[in-house]
């Protein structure tokens, strides 16, 4: 059997540990990884079970998914008291993005992206008239007037959003502060 050879540096050149190691590390992290899955899953175990997790349908909102209103409240209003967390997506805190994500993760199984940003560049436009259940109602914050904060439209200008002073809760686009930094309604799903 052969033995690999092993590379030795020219005589009169010396290789310093580091030097080696730091182009170890960098030709590894430079390689892509290949996860090899089965189709439908996420190659992940689910802990309790041992079998795959499904991995959620990547948005599309031209594939018309539809999106039941009483369900989609119901997921919503399990929601309400969960304190604010600013980058959170979970029942121990969550912010206004992480919010939506988690709703409609849990009523269609869509991963939809964690950022107020990304999701107002995703659906179209409707008007306040034509709000239904599951729309996504953008706001201004800050100085600036950035949209920075989102919501989701339950029913007659109702809507649930992750507070950063009282956590999920349901206000109107009536109220005042609302009211007047109100920038956009979108729809997601046909």
């Amino acid at each position: 059997m052969m033995q690999p050879q092993r590379y030795l540096p020219p005589k009169g050149t010396a290789v310093l540990p580091g030097v080696v190691a730091a182009m170890v590390c960098l030709t590894g992290c430079l390689t892509p990884s290949v996860r090899y899955t089965r189709a439908g899953t996420s190659g992940t175990k689910n802990s309790s079970s041992g079998t795959p997790r499904k991995v959620a349908p990547s948005w599309d909102y031209r594939k018309g998914y539809s999106v039941p209103a009483t369900r989609l409240e119901q997921v919503a209003r399990g929601y309400l008291g969960i304190p604010y967390r600013y980058g959170g997506m979970s029942r121990r805190g969550t912010d206004c993005s992480g919010l939506v994500c988690m709703v409609y993760r849990d009523v269609s199984h869509v991963k939809l992206p964690h950022s107020t940003g990304k999701l107002r560049t995703m659906g179209r436009k409707v008007g306040p008239a034509q709000a239904k259940s599951g729309d996504l109602v953008f706001f201004r914050r800050g100085a600036f007037g950035r949209v920075g904060h989102v919501g989701l439209y339950l029913h007659d200008g109702i809507f649930i959003h992750a507070s950063t002073k009282n956590g999920v809760i349901e206000s109107s686009l009536e109220d005042g502060y609302y009211k007047r930094n109100f920038v956009e309604i979108r729809r997601l799903f046909k």
